[in-house]
């Protein structure tokens, strides 16, 4: 990603527009939720995804840590297989 610089003015209303530029690579679409915070005298916006509640539980840090570690012992063939369910599920008890 290169750093660009905009210049933008404050409109009516305090409104300001994102450059096209912008919102094309961080893909922001009208409605899209952006964070907005100041930081050392700095304005920072940064593009929020919501996620349904009932996927919540995926993007948290533990589940991302065990995707993490699970795609580590597919790469390394640390992996195993199974003929049937119940072969599985002996396999999961150990």
């Amino acid at each position: 990603m290169s750093i660009s610089s905009h210049k933008i003015f404050v409109q009516k209303r305090n409104l300001i527009s994102l450059p096209r530029d912008i919102r094309e690579q961080l893909n922001i679409n009208e409605g899209d939720v952006l964070d907005i915070r100041i930081d050392n005298n700095k304005i920072i916006i940064e593009p929020m995804k919501v996620v349904p509640s009932s996927q919540a539980y995926f993007w948290s840090e533990a589940t991302q840590n065990d995707m993490i570690e699970a795609k580590n012992d597919v790469d390394s063939a640390n992996v195993r297989e199974f003929k049937t369910i119940n072969e599985f599920l002996d396999g999961i008890k150990q």
